[in-house]
């Protein structure tokens, strides 16, 4: 059993409800499912700690899929995604983008992969690792976060 203390506890990790799937379209004003240039997903998050009294290095492991959309001639998909720390008094300590290209071969559809991240968490004095929680989501513009928050109630 492992307490709080404990160098192999990590802060709890979780992926953003409304930013986990990102859908981007070939266009400012998508008229259908046709428009679609890509959707990212991000599937699951593992992480493995090292503590000590300072900080918490935390080396996260992000799976992700990627699909083709019809719009998309480029076989790219560009997108970023962020790591957002947030403390025990629900303030954000820091924010990370991450910049990726997903591509895709000449008659690919589908892409998995997982991207690693090493992130150093400053620990504040008698803080523990469980009172630190790590967001992931895709960063994204309005229009995109609306489409998701749209598609999610109509579920």
């Amino acid at each position: 059993i492992l307490d709080e203390g404990s160098p192999n506890v990590c802060p709890s990790t979780a992926i953003l409800d409304d930013a986990g799937e990102l859908i981007r379209f070939s266009s400012a004003m998508p008229s259908g499912p046709g428009d679609v240039a890509f959707r990212a997903r991000m599937k699951q998050i593992s992480g493995l700690c090292e503590v000590d009294e300072a900080a918490i290095d935390m080396e996260l492991n992000t799976a992700m899929e990627a699909f083709r959309g019809p719009s998309n001639a480029d076989g790219e998909a560009k997108f970023t995604y962020f790591v957002a720390i947030r403390d025990k008094d629900k303030k954000v300590m820091t924010s990370i983008k991450c910049p990726m290209i997903a591509q895709f071969k000449q008659r690919e559809t589908e892409l998995s992969f997982s991207e690693a991240l090493t992130v150093t968490i400053p620990r504040k004095t008698g803080d523990l690792p469980k009172d630190y929680i790590v967001y992931l989501g895709f960063e994204m513009t309005p229009a995109e976060l609306a489409y998701n928050r749209k598609k999610k109630r109509n579920r």
